[in-house]
């Protein structure tokens, strides 16, 4: 072998190995909501170090990936305007950094995170959500909805006078809350033959009342003794357009000593062993009433809305941490009080969901707290407080 032939399959050698670290980008896609939001999902075979910024004049999003390369048929890809990205163009920076440049009809608020691969497929997707600055109809309709909750807001605040439980902004929300259980479904039974049915229905009645008088349209789930399906309160929410779900229950234990208000969110693992045989318990009222859940899991298979509900459960995590934060003040907690299960209750993927445990029915000083009128007002208004915080952190 001349020595023109060794530096041949030394650099090919060379080519080959750096072509093998980079990054391949396999895809590109644009969707949209229904509230304007853009979405951009980027695939790729590794998780990617990416650069994202913003330009003006005309307005641009930026996303450089250093040690990246695109594959041809995504630089081919024909792609149809979603609300905000109006055209799509590839390019380089420097020699191993991909570029891919959104051209944009309007500013944004640009958020992204990154989704690690599902079992077994081994692609990561960079996910980038693009929310117009200017929402011309929102602020048309600030003005209709104070009038008729400003007088009730200013009474709660002499009869209380309770920080924080006013609306955080004219603009209303809607807040639905499920009573757990109902109907031939009892829930948790305490030692003195209460039922977690009742005991939920009260607390959603007048936390309703609390959450009204604070500037937001509340729905309830059910307002009498009826029996739900897990399906059902989910599908109430959506059709009212809920904002927020918060499923109210009361839970239950083998040792009676155990006590303490806990919250839920929405994860497929559970944070222990406890989290998970509740969400086991609760799944299965539907069954042990005919209703099958089976099908469940194939109405939030697809891609778009599996990435919608990735974002929903940070929403819900976050409007968990703040009930925790108010909630400490006011009652006893468990440790670790927010804590993970799969609840089919919980599994909209596009409503920020959690699921309140007020205490438990099978401890006799806990049980008769949480029958007190006086002591669910208490849970009710950091509930009110935890939701003028959530809503004034997203933004409105």
């Amino acid at each position: 072998m001349n020595i023109k032939t060794f530096v041949f399959w030394v650099l090919s050698f060379i080519f080959v190995a750096c072509s093998a670290m980079a990054t391949t980008i396999s895809d590109v896609r644009l969707s949209a909501f229904s509230n304007g939001t853009g979405r951009i999902v980027v695939e790729s075979d590794a998780k990617l170090n990416s650069k994202i910024f913003t330009l003006q004049n005309p307005n641009r999003l930026v996303l450089d990936m250093p040690k990246s390369v695109i594959k041809s048929h995504v630089r081919r890809k024909e792609f149809k305007k979603n609300t905000v990205v109006s055209k799509v163009r590839f390019g380089k920076q420097g020699s191993d950094t991909a570029r891919v440049v959104f051209d944009l009809s309007r500013t944004v608020e640009e958020s992204h995170f990154m989704l690690p691969p599902e079992a077994k497929k081994g692609i990561w997707r960079l996910v980038i959500d693009l929310k117009p600055n200017s929402k011309p109809v929102e602020k048309k309709a600030i003005p209709q909805s104070v009038k008729p909750t400003t007088p009730k807001a200013t009474t709660v605040k002499k009869q209380e006078s309770t920080s924080g439980l006013l609306p955080f902004s004219k603009s209303k929300k809607v807040v639905m809350l499920d009573a757990g259980h109902g109907g031939q479904d009892p829930g948790a039974i305490s030692k003195a033959g209460r039922y977690e049915k009742d005991l939920t229905l009260k607390m959603a009645k007048e936390t309703k009342k609390l959450l009204e008088n604070a500037g937001y349209k509340v729905v309830l789930s059910r307002d009498r003794d009826i029996f739900i399906s897990l399906r059902g309160r989910v599908k109430k929410a959506h059709e009212a357009k809920a904002d927020l779900f918060i499923s109210i229950h009361a839970d239950s234990a083998k040792n009676t000593s155990a006590r303490g208000l806990s919250i839920y969110t929405i994860s497929e693992k559970a944070s222990d062993k406890e989290a998970a045989a509740l969400a086991e318990r609760e799944n299965k009222s539907d069954i042990l009433l005919g209703m099958d859940l089976d099908d469940y899991q194939q109405e939030v298979s697809s891609v778009l809305i599996d990435l919608a509900k990735q974002d929903t459960m940070k929403e819900s995590r976050r409007y968990a941490d703040l009930v925790v934060k108010e909630m400490q003040r006011t009652v006893q907690l468990l440790p670790n009080a927010h804590r993970f299960a799969g609840f089919a209750v919980l599994k909209s993927p596009n409503i920020p969901s959690v699921l309140l445990e007020m205490g438990y029915m099978s401890n006799k000083k806990e049980e008769r707290e949480m029958q007190k009128s006086s002591y669910r007002k208490k849970l009710g208004q950091a509930l009110v407080r935890a939701v003028n915080a959530y809503f004034k952190e997203v933004g409105n």
